[in-house]
């Protein structure tokens, strides 16, 4: 299969934007990034990132439908987002990843990151992805978006480094130019 754009998907700290930032290096395709879009709007509005209600209905469809037009252009695409898979459904021009990880994992990689303790790490974690699966079930009244069955790759990144990660996606890739 000749795929020409790749969507990430998965929790808090499974590794998308590693994956993405690794994938554009070797690609060198154009990347969009829902999250950088999401934190930009937040800080724009003078938000807190942890209290701002982060999926506010019309934001939230309006990245989304943004990705979900984004991927019927003609080109190559790479795209990080919660949603991006399940916009991208029955594409078959486009890869869907989905990368999952332990919880005790991405709570450890959530706390070096935001550099607070691993305890504070899993609330902060829970509550907004909590949050947010919630918001996105009302809004788009479904609750399979981690599922696996809407993704053509599922990469387990609890134990493996970010290198391995890409090679598994790239070796799904026929990669062609134009």
């Amino acid at each position: 299969m000749i795929y020409d754009k790749i969507t990430i998907s998965g929790k808090i700290c499974t590794g998308k934007t590693t994956l993405l930032k690794n994938l554009e290096n070797k690609l060198h395709w154009p990347v969009f990034m829902t999250g950088k879009l999401f934190r930009e709007y937040v800080t724009k509005n003078k938000f807190d990132l942890d209290e701002v209600d982060e999926q506010n209905e019309n934001l939230t469809k309006k990245i989304d439908y943004q990705v979900r037009d984004m991927i019927n252009l003609p080109g190559n695409l790479i795209i990080d987002g919660w949603m991006s898979g399940i916009m991208a459904h029955g594409q078959p021009n486009i890869l869907k990843v989905l990368l999952i990880c332990r919880d005790e994992i991405r709570y450890q990689r959530f706390a070096e990151r935001e550099k607070i303790g691993v305890i504070e790490a899993k609330k902060r974690v829970e509550e907004r992805q909590s949050n947010w699966l919630d918001k996105l079930e009302k809004i788009y009244n479904r609750n399979d978006f981690m599922d696996p069955k809407n993704y053509d790759l599922i990469i387990d990144t609890s134990d493996i480094s970010s290198e391995v990660v890409l090679k598994k996606v790239l070796s799904h890739v026929i990669i062609h130019t134009h």
